[in-house]
């Protein structure tokens, strides 16, 4: 029986020492290994990167190695710079168009007033802060088509644009 157990032990000792070899082989090229990924860790994704952190060893951050931010301000209380007054109703108030419509500004579209000076400037939403008013041009064609239809005749057109549709039209017929 002691001879039975003698080569059992033995062959446990070549098997254990074959062991050893495959694991002191493995160990020297392990570094060799680290190196390489090492070396290419930055092609690698975080989560890669962090399993390579973990099977060497090494503890790894989870977020990226830069400058931390700073907290993004609250939109609420950030001070926008002054704009200059887009609308100024008669009564002197004034609104730079931005955000949503004063109440006075919507109080006095809804007036008498505001109606009626809504019905003499089309096209414009309330009165400009500075003097000058400029009809956009789409304001000027309803206005000309609702004095066309109020009248029955046509709107004359400027001098100029006739005799330019004049020289096209010659040059069409010939």
């Amino acid at each position: 029986m002691a001879l039975t157990t003698l080569q059992s032990i033995n062959a446990e000792i070549k098997q254990l020492e074959a062991q050893k070899k495959l694991v002191e082989k493995r160990d020297g090229e392990v570094p060799k290994a680290l190196a390489v990924l090492q070396k290419f860790a930055k092609v690698l994704s975080p989560a890669q990167r962090r399993q390579v952190a973990k099977l060497i060893g090494e503890t790894h951050d989870d977020k990226p190695a830069r400058a931390p931010k700073a907290a993004p301000a609250s939109r609420k209380g950030r001070k926008l710079g002054k704009v200059a007054p887009k609308y100024r109703l008669p009564t002197g108030e004034t609104w730079a168009g931005r955000g949503l419509t004063p109440k006075a500004f919507a109080g006095w579209a809804k007036s008498a007033e505001g109606k009626a000076w809504a019905q003499a400037n089309p096209g414009s939403k309330f009165p400009p802060a500075s003097g000058a008013t400029k009809a956009p041009a789409k304001a000027t064609k309803k206005v000309a088509k609702a004095a066309k239809k109020a009248t029955g005749k046509a709107v004359k057109k400027p001098a100029k644009k006739m005799a330019k549709n004049a020289g096209k039209k010659a040059v069409r017929k010939a």
